[in-house]
């Protein structure tokens, strides 16, 4: 066994980092930031070694590359005990040797993917995250598949569906999340937000509207749909959207939105006891949407092209769909 600086080689010619190797070749690739203290290094060796020589299962946190047992080594601790394959769980440690198109590379996690676990199901991927703003989130994708799909975690946790992605941190029972994740795991089919679009009225004939309009429209509720926004359906004119829960504001002026304008908005969402939701056509300001964070408002921008809601704030950013065809890297033999 051994701890070696390492650099994937091209095309993924990242900065180096560290790796735990041996004493198996087809032993998943162990890979840790180029940036991690030498002492934390030093301990997940010695971990290793221990557990080869005494032969007994590497002890958490270092089996799933973390320096200290967090909050989401803990759900992994949990998942493994109900006997779940858990592939990975990131947190302070954000680079993990994943498989891609072009074989194995170092993948550096982004804060906006937050902290997560991914857990084997049925010919498919399970995702479950805790991000700073969005709170808690689970998703779920084929195994050769590229867009991961949400999941109602808030109903699969409370038996109620959930009209925004996300739940508070506060309300989640950690062993009741693993309990739920395992079943999940273990079912080849899931409901996930995609099943509501089906529920989405049908693109309305051009008399009912400008037809750029109506398309745009249909196209921003489909794909807003498909993060968890589950009550904004395009009103019957398919003119503007309608939400009980959000004040939207379609945002269609070729000036960027400033702070005074998410200002004035969030004051009129307030006012109707309804969150924020900005559709753009342009972008914001980096102060308006520090603001948009702080008032639990998403700003989203509009592409012109396919219609699909771009985040501009980081809690938008949180909500946004992963698409992404990495998968947790098995070994180097399993080919």
């Amino acid at each position: 066994m051994g701890l070696a600086q390492v650099r994937f080689a091209k095309p993924y010619d990242y900065a180096p980092v560290w790796a735990v190797a041996g004493p198996r070749i087809s032993e998943r690739p162990r890979v840790w930031s180029g940036l991690t203290d030498m002492d934390v290094l030093v301990d997940a060796l010695h971990a290793r070694a221990v557990a080869e020589l005494e032969r007994e299962e590497e002890l958490s946190p270092w089996r799933w590359d973390e320096p200290s047992v967090g909050e989401m080594v803990a759900l992994a601790d949990d998942l493994s005990a109900l006997g779940v394959d858990v592939l990975m769980a990131v947190a302070q440690n954000r680079c993990r040797a994943v498989e891609a198109e072009r074989g194995t590379k170092a993948e550096y996690f982004g804060s906006d993917q937050g902290d997560f676990v991914v857990v084997q199901g049925l010919g498919r991927l399970i995702k479950v995250s805790s991000k700073p703003l969005s709170g808690w989130g689970a998703s779920v994708r084929a195994e050769e598949g590229t867009v991961w799909q949400r999941l109602d975690l808030g109903a699969l946790l409370f038996g109620e569906p959930f009209v925004v992605p996300g739940v508070e941190p506060g309300r989640v029972d950690r062993a009741k999340l693993a309990a739920v994740v395992a079943d999940l795991a273990r079912l080849p089919r899931t409901a996930t937000a995609e099943d509501r679009i089906q529920d989405l009225p049908a693109q309305r004939s051009q008399a009912a509207g400008p037809p750029t309009r109506s398309v745009a429209v249909e196209g921003a509720a489909r794909e807003l749909a498909r993060m968890g926004f589950a009550d904004v359906v395009p009103d019957d004119t398919c003119s503007r959207l309608e939400s009980e829960t959000f004040h939207i504001e379609w945002w269609n002026r070729s000036k960027a939105m400033g702070l005074g304008d998410v200002q004035r908005l969030y004051g009129v969402a307030a006012v109707a006891g309804r969150r924020l939701l900005v559709l753009s056509e342009s972008s914001a300001t980096k102060p308006a949407c520090a603001f948009a964070d702080r008032a639990r408002a998403f700003v989203f921008t509009v592409d012109p092209g396919n219609h699909r809601p771009h985040a501009c704030n980081d809690l938008a950013r949180e909500v946004v769909l992963d698409r992404s065809s990495w998968a947790p890297a098995r070994g180097m033999l399993d080919r």
